[in-house]
């Protein structure tokens, strides 16, 4: 039963994942539910050891669209800080794609040290960024 509900999570990620890929430009807000989602998906089949669940939610973490078309604004607003916010994003898309290849070898110790770096990442982006990038994006009607 629980599997069933990990699948059919991963199958409205990738619906939504693929909706985003096909959308011209996805907001950022659609991309970070989109991987809030995926992060909510990836927690619950590590606690369940399901090592498929958590290779597929890595994944789709790891391959998330960009929001082309806002990048140009979080550029502009962060200025030099987008070193750090690429810093940081990068951290988290090599955390997922090393979650990825643990799953594949089982390595359950691999993935929850791989995943609290990647928690830690996203915290501290939000920490730092989100409130500026959501205030400046919401003033240019995005």
């Amino acid at each position: 039963m629980k599997r069933t509900s990990i699948l059919i999570l991963l199958t409205f990620l990738s619906f939504s994942v693929a909706q985003a890929n096909q959308t011209k430009h996805p907001t950022l807000k659609s991309v970070m539910r989109d991987l809030a989602r995926a992060v909510t998906t990836l927690n619950n089949a590590i606690f369940y050891e399901d090592y498929s669940a958590i290779e597929a939610a890595a994944h789709i973490i790891a391959n998330h669209p960009k929001p082309k078309g806002q990048l140009p604004t979080v550029i502009k607003t962060l200025g030099p800080r987008m070193k750090q916010f690429k810093k940081v994003d990068a951290v988290v898309h090599n955390s997922a794609m090393s979650m990825e290849n643990f799953a594949k070898k089982k390595d359950i110790n691999g993935i929850l040290k791989t995943q609290a770096a990647m928690t830690n990442s996203c915290v501290a982006c939000h920490s730092q960024f989100r409130k500026e990038i959501s205030k400046v994006l919401a003033k240019s009607n995005w």
